[in-house]
């Protein structure tokens, strides 16, 4: 700041030169965690640095500086409020490295109101369903998935999440005739057609996306692509 004689902007460049030239097929754990602390400071001096975002979250995040990466796309988020990169980038930092899709499709879901682009919309929509099917319990994962599609205008998009919806929706029928199938047996559920054999379900729904339902090495069902079992 000394350097730029007060101006706030012009110290965030001359960090940001500092990393632009960094040669990071040279760089160690060391270097990147001054490259954190640089680009940390570029966020504090311009949050609008359109160029630090993108440098944090291509580069930090893979070099062990995740939350160096958190902070400036953070910072990057609420300052560019036109711009849903940061917002895009920040929810993937949760759901790749913390292993969390929920709080990672939390993000994406802010993200859409700021898209000019119907195709970028629908594709931020669509992830983030993917990701709180995998980040919720199936019956509130459906309840999600359906107010989604509730909020979509009328069209071929609304009619996949509503297909989404009802598939998870299913999931979760399968999902609570097995709890009642352990209850009243004492032992696990073999094979789906177990659940139509005792009665507790009159037919194995049909997947309308065509992975079909399966159940998974615990006796869990899942839906085929994720399942370690057989149907």
């Amino acid at each position: 700041m000394l350097m730029a004689g007060g101006d706030r902007y012009l110290a965030a460049n001359l960090a940001g030169f500092r990393v632009l030239v960094a040669d990071t097929g040279r760089m160690n754990g060391a270097d990147y965690a001054v490259q954190a602390k640089l680009q940390r400071d570029i966020a504090w001096f311009n949050p609008t640095h359109e160029d630090n975002y993108y440098i944090a979250a291509s580069i930090l995040p893979w070099n062990s500086q995740v939350d160096a990466a958190q902070y400036v796309l953070r910072k990057a988020s609420d300052a560019r409020t036109f711009d849903w990169y940061p917002l895009f980038h920040y929810g993937f930092l949760f759901y790749h490295f913390h292993k969390d899709p929920a709080t990672g499709a939390k993000w994406l879901l802010k993200a859409v109101p700021r898209v000019t682009n119907q195709q970028d919309e629908w594709a931020l929509q669509q992830t983030a369903a993917a990701w709180i099917e995998k980040g919720y319990q199936t019956a509130n994962a459906a309840g999600m998935v359906a107010a989604m599609a509730e909020n979509s205008p009328r069209g071929a998009f609304r009619n996949y999440l509503q297909v989404r919806a009802r598939r998870l929706r299913d999931l979760a029928a399968l999902q609570d005739a097995v709890k009642l199938f352990r209850e009243r047996h004492g032992k696990r559920v073999e094979k789906l057609d177990d659940l139509v054999n005792s009665g507790l379900i009159g037919e194995i729904p049909k997947d309308p996306l065509g992975a079909g339902f399966a159940l998974d090495a615990s006796g869990w069902p899942v839906f085929s692509s994720t399942s370690l079992g057989t149907k």
